[in-house]
């Protein structure tokens, strides 16, 4: 509704002069100081929004902050008929828009214009006023070329409690017809990440006085569409088409406009003052020298003055604009103890904490230990306690989006994320394989490692697709991504072999798939902002066993050209690195660090010992030295024991009873684990992460010669646990892909040479242990799928055909005797029990009562990753059990783990190791 001619208080209206996205402005009369004014009043309807009318509330609040003789003065607001408005300074005068609309302007009067403007914002940035809508109908040029900044209407004061991604910092295109919830500001002047709805800062205002340079001095738009939607596509892929700048442009203003309107943020303009430092410079005009061929050494000579001084002038604008420099801050240790009821725990395999790009918080995984579903805790660096992350049970390998809003992890083979907030959790995307290192890039994409190579996905959810596939042929993994700044490289970890003591760090450009050395050894790389690589080495000792620990290294890196230079340098001797060669640690982009110290959450050596015992509870001891068992099978003859020992590293040994001799067979970095001998007694297989990525079969000769062989090439876990009696299939079980089977059931054939894994049971839940009885006709296992782990046992092969339930109070670790008799397995006590078998169990599988064999708990199971692997095994004559037996005391890891952290360590690091 038009108010022109009433008179609100004592002003008096005049005609409408412009219409807005949030009101109409009109020129009234001040009758009291005899003066010209702008009115502002709402549209009919957002006076009624509360949002909107907060946000003209804010303008005022905005405006009367800022006194410039650049930027329109707020004279006061005022009650009116249908809401408040707003009284402004009256510019007369074109704005710019209309200025440009005939015609470019002349580089003088062009420059003028961009000076004026430049010192406006500068003054706003100076009070944290970003205008957020700048374009050149916000600017009005009177007749003596005094330019004077309209319409902060839709500014933002930078409050470090805006929540980024909120409405403030939501553009709108402005019309007429604008309503709430549509994109703010004009399309032709967003800057890339204001497009995007994200967090908006005075480079966006960088970008846009850039837009309006190039305008002015071209008489068109520097990014043009049809509609909206075209002209926001060439805001983010587009170019301006340079070669409609004059001529005699110039070369610092070339250059100038340039990195204004890099759509990467971090390397833009980041300081207006830059602007106005270049605009002031005079330099020669470039044309001739950069367009025509240098004629002579002096042509040559002329050409690089030039390109010396503008390297000169913008080296001194950028120390100009950061001058006189913040004092640096020392950096600052403190030890992060985790309360008892959120303590950290180690998995072993991931990194389990991260720090947020601002380094605000930090993010690890909790819960006691051996639990069974940990989950995730976020502690402010500022505050005393943490508090849970809800909707992260059984979450691990936490990592945190570029604004710090969400906090991304996995759940067995799904990529998920949760609200900082709290909130529900959402799923990201299901993934082939557990992944090995996760980033999450400014463009709202995430990489992530798998057993095949690195995939991509949208942050939102959705499929990955692959960016780069590992070559089946050619054994190497590729772990650990990291993006670097621009997101147009990362970084990687890659395994030449099978040993990651041997991986290397390289870089690929994700466009083109081109890869780059950076380091011949190294792993797990990130990049500070400080102009370095920092990385992990990890060094075996003497004796080749210890690999709990790394050093924490850095070394110069230069992120343009993606080089690194000098030599590194030791910062950190000590940090805690598991069995892959991910290191604890996370450094934040401003170079806060957090890292858990070496041999934090190791369990010291557990001395098991092997024993005999006799159905009567009699124990005979075996001569083996003390060890960390974890798994024991007897050989098919009875002479010599396969075993999985967990001490300093995860390896398979072959003990003889008879030579009492202890034989490494396996003896590797990777962790090899759950042994199963060959019907004949030659061969033993088992389960590696050897190659990388997640544990496949290998075999190798009982007798220790020869080489291991690799089995199996699979994306997902694989732990062999029987062998059918004619050697022709192994039996094992691990995860499906499925996310809602934590553990299927599956067979290899051995006369195939593929040994491609055939789906045996899959149901919801986890099923354990698969074990073949000696006649080949049935399959012992356990599984949850009723609520609690029982023992079943189903026809074999054809497993559909029947299901029987064993244990009638829970059970696990079935076994059957060598006469196929009996079938022992540990209830929920963890004490042996067995039912008989009829010697002809006819078409329904029936047994005796369970009875229960020794009253005495020995050692259930390994334990790792949640896996249910059977410790025991029977004797040939079914009389004696050989049993693994737990030391009195049993140690335990360290009952409380701590973080480090370290704010400002960026300022040690430069002090350490000067950038180039």
């Amino acid at each position: 509704m038009s108010v022109t001619g009433q008179r609100i208080g004592h002003y008096e209206i005049g005609e409408l002069i412009g219409t807005g996205g949030m009101g109409e402005v009109y020129r009234a009369r001040d009758s009291r100081l005899n003066r010209d004014v702008a009115i502002k009043v709402l549209l009919p309807g957002v006076a009624d929004d509360s949002e909107r009318l907060a946000r003209f509330n804010r303008e005022a609040q905005v405006l009367a902050s800022l006194n410039h003789p650049n930027i329109a003065h707020i004279h006061g607001i005022e009650p009116g008929p249908d809401g408040p408005l707003l009284v402004l300074e009256f510019v007369d005068g074109p704005t710019l828009a209309d200025r440009i609309a005939g015609g470019a302007l002349a580089l003088d009067e062009a420059l003028s214009i961009a000076r004026q403007i430049a010192d406006a914002l500068e003054a706003a940035h100076e009070r944290g006023v970003i205008h957020r809508d700048l374009k050149p109908a916000n600017v009005k040029v009177d007749d003596r070329g005094t330019v004077k900044v309209l319409d902060f209407g839709l500014a933002k004061a930078i409050d470090s409690q805006s929540s980024p991604g909120s409405l403030a910092n939501s553009p709108t295109i402005t019309s007429p017809m604008t309503q709430a919830g549509m994109i703010l500001g004009t399309a032709a002047y967003m800057s890339p990440e204001q497009a995007k709805g994200r967090v908006v800062d005075k480079r966006s205002d960088v970008w846009a006085f850039g837009c309006v340079l190039f305008e002015m001095l071209t008489g068109k738009r520097a990014f043009e569409g049809e509609d909206v939607t075209d002209t926001i596509a060439a805001v983010m892929r587009g170019e301006p088409d340079w070669n409609a700048l004059p001529t005699d442009t110039p070369a610092q203003i070339r250059l100038l406009l340039k990195r204004c309107l890099d759509k990467d943020r971090r390397t833009r303009i980041g300081d207006i003052s830059v602007a106005r430092f270049l605009m002031n410079e005079t330099m020669p005009t470039p044309a001739s020298v950069a367009i025509a061929p240098p004629r002579s050494r002096r042509a040559v000579a002329v050409a690089a003055a030039v390109g010396l001084a503008i390297g000169a002038i913008v080296t001194a604008a950028i120390w100009q604009a950061r001058s006189p420099q913040p004092q640096q801050k020392a950096p600052v240790r403190f030890v992060y103890a985790p309360p008892s009821s959120q303590p950290l725990i180690i998995q072993g395999n991931d990194r389990d904490v991260a720090i947020a790009p601002d380094g605000s918080f930090i993010v690890y995984r909790s819960g006691a230990y051996n639990q069974t579903q940990p989950s995730l805790s976020v502690r402010g660096v500022n505050e005393l306690e943490p508090r849970p992350l809800a909707g992260t049970t059984n979450g691990r390998a936490p990592f945190i989006s570029p604004d710090g809003r969400w906090v991304g992890f996995q759940v067995g083979t799904e990529l998920q994320k949760v609200s900082i907030a709290g909130g529900p959790a959402t799923l990201i995307a299901r993934t082939s394989g557990t992944p090995r290192g996760v980033t999450w890039g400014e463009d709202g994409y995430i990489i992530f490692s798998t057993p095949n190579g690195l995939q991509r996905v949208s942050a939102e959810g959705g499929e990955p697709t692959a960016l780069i596939t590992l070559d089946p042929n050619k054994p190497e993994q590729f772990v650990l991504p990291h993006l670097l700044p621009g997101g147009k490289w990362l970084v990687f970890t890659a395994f030449p072999g099978s040993d990651y003591l041997a991986a290397h760090i390289e870089a690929l450009e994700i466009e083109t798939g081109r890869r780059k050395l950076l380091l011949p050894a190294g792993h797990d790389a990130a990049y500070v902002e400080s102009g370095h690589l920092i990385y992990g080495l990890t060094n075996p000792t003497a004796d080749g066993e210890n690999r709990f620990t790394a050093s924490l290294r850095a070394v110069r890196f230069d992120p343009v050209r993606v080089e690194v230079s000098g030599e590194p340098i030791s910062l950190i001797e000590s940090v805690r690195v598991g069995t892959s060669p991910v290191l604890n640690y996370s450094v934040s982009r401003r170079g806060d660090l957090v890292y858990v110290p070496g041999g934090a959450g190791i369990t010291p050596p557990v001395e098991r010992t092997l024993t005999w015992v006799t159905r009567q509870g009699q124990e005979t001891a075996i001569a083996a030295p003390p060890r960390t068992y974890a798994v024991a099978r007897l050989s098919p003859d009875g002479t010599r024991v396969a075993l999985d020992i967990r001490d300093q590293t995860i390896d398979i040994a072959i003990w003889d009873l008879g030579r009492r001799t202890l034989s490494p067979l396996s003896r590797h970095p990777a962790q090899d684990l759950s042994p199963v001998w060959t019907p004949d007694g030659k061969r033993v297989i088992w389960t590696s992460t050897r190659g990388g990525g997640n544990p496949n079969l290998f075999w190798q000769a009982a007798d220790g010669t020869g080489d291991a062989e690799r089995l199996t090439v699979n994306a997902n876990n694989q732990f062999p646990t029987s062998i059918t009696p004619d050697g022709g299939m192994v039996l094992l079980f691990g995860a499906s892909g499925d996310s809602r089977n934590a553990a299927d059931l599956f067979t290899i054939s051995m006369k195939d040479s593929a040994h491609k894994a055939e789906v045996l049971i899959s149901a919801a839940g986890m099923d354990y242990d698969p074990e073949v009885s000696p006649d080949g006709k049935w399959l012992a296992y356990h599984s949850n799928i009723s609520g609690e782990f029982q023992v079943y046992v189903r026809p074999f092969p054809n497993v559909q055909d029947g299901r029987w339930q064993i244990s009638t109070s829970g059970g696990s670790r079935a076994a059957w005797s060598r006469n196929g008799r009996e079938l022992f397995y540990l209830d929920k006590e963890g004490l042996l029990t067995s039912v008989a078998i009829p010697a002809v169990p006819g078409e329904t599988f029936s047994t005796g009562p369970p009875v229960k064999i020794l009253n005495r708990k020995y050692y259930a199971g390994a334990y790792l990753l949640g896996l249910d692997l059977r410790a025991y095994d029977v004797s040939s004559d079914g009389r004696r059990f050989l049993m693994i037996k737990e030391s009195e005391s049993v140690p335990r890891p360290t009952a409380e783990v701590n973080l480090i952290l370290v704010l400002n360590w960026i300022e040690e690091l430069r002090a350490r190791l000067p950038s180039r």
